[in-house]
């Protein structure tokens, strides 16, 4: 946290709720909070020096850029100029506290975050341990281990979480109808990081639930396929739930509910409809 002053902590926070839920990418909402923090892209290191620093790092942003997964100790290459910009793509800039509105505005060059640790340099040592990549890698061996015939679709993956999962039910349909890119039994993996733009009505849920539901609904017809969509963190969202696992059983189950999975979606509501339905990761 340690916004920058006059920022309070109370704003950061209203800060961090708008920027999550605009759908802007992870890049982007670290950008934005690097430029109004005290201690992030690469403050942190300036208060340690002369001491050695070690980052020892798990990464979970695509391409594993250190300014971005170890943001407070090393130095960071985005720029005032870019988290105006970012505010503005979002609509953020009328939305946002007024005391981080001004402190953007009148930043001085001096006030940038640092771009290079000078004659410090030689004292940072910065080790990745895991990689975006290493978990579908993981997952592809297991898949292999099961049977399956594993297939690496990307591990960058972005976009509205809802259309992204219409595109993975896509990929799944091209499979049963055609036996393409590969013939069943196979695992399409991907990672990544897909986005939620939330407006004014929103429930509990995350990315990769409403990744599950969306492609649940493409998926009513066609039985032998399953669709799980996880946060490696855990937590998908600010909920308790880590994602959803799918298939055509999941709208029948809903129906016999009288539960309308696309209502949920509309609602931004997914972690309920997939508790009440067993679905939920």
């Amino acid at each position: 946290p340690l916004p920058i002053s006059p920022i309070t902590l109370e704003e950061k926070r209203q800060i961090n709720k708008l920027l999550l839920a605009s759908g802007a990418t992870i890049r982007e909402i670290n950008t934005v909070r690097k430029h109004l923090s005290d201690i992030k892209g690469g403050k942190l290191a300036l208060s340690i020096f002369p001491a050695e620093i070690i980052n020892l790092t798990v990464s979970d942003v695509t391409e594993d850029p250190l300014e971005y997964i170890t943001g407070p100790t090393v130095p960071d290459t985005s720029t005032f100029s870019e988290a105006i910009s970012i505010l503005k793509k979002y609509n953020l800039w009328d939305k946002f506290p007024k005391s981080a509105i001004r402190y953007l505005q009148n930043a001085t060059p001096q006030l940038e975050t640092p771009k290079g640790f000078g004659e410090f340099k030689s004292l940072v040592h910065s080790f990745t341990l895991i990689k975006t990549g290493t978990v579908c890698e993981a997952a592809a061996e297991k898949a292999k281990e099961l049977g399956f015939t594993p297939f690496i679709l990307t591990t960058m993956l972005e976009g509205e979480s809802r259309e992204v999962g219409i595109m993975f039910a896509g990929i799944a349909k091209e499979i049963k109808h055609y036996n393409r890119p590969l013939s069943p039994p196979c695992a399409i993996i991907a990672g990544g990081e897909t986005t939620v733009k939330i407006g004014n009505k929103c429930g509990e849920g995350g990315p990769n639930q409403e990744f599950a539901l969306s492609a649940a609904l493409q998926l009513a017809s066609y039985d032998k396929v399953v669709i799980a969509a996880l946060d490696t963190d855990g937590t998908d969202g600010p909920t308790g739930v880590a994602g959803g696992l799918i298939d055509n059983s999941t709208t029948k189950r809903a129906k016999e509910s009288r539960l309308d999975i696309s209502e949920y979606l509309l609602a931004h509501d997914a972690s309920k409809i997939l508790l009440s339905l067993g679905d939920a990761i």
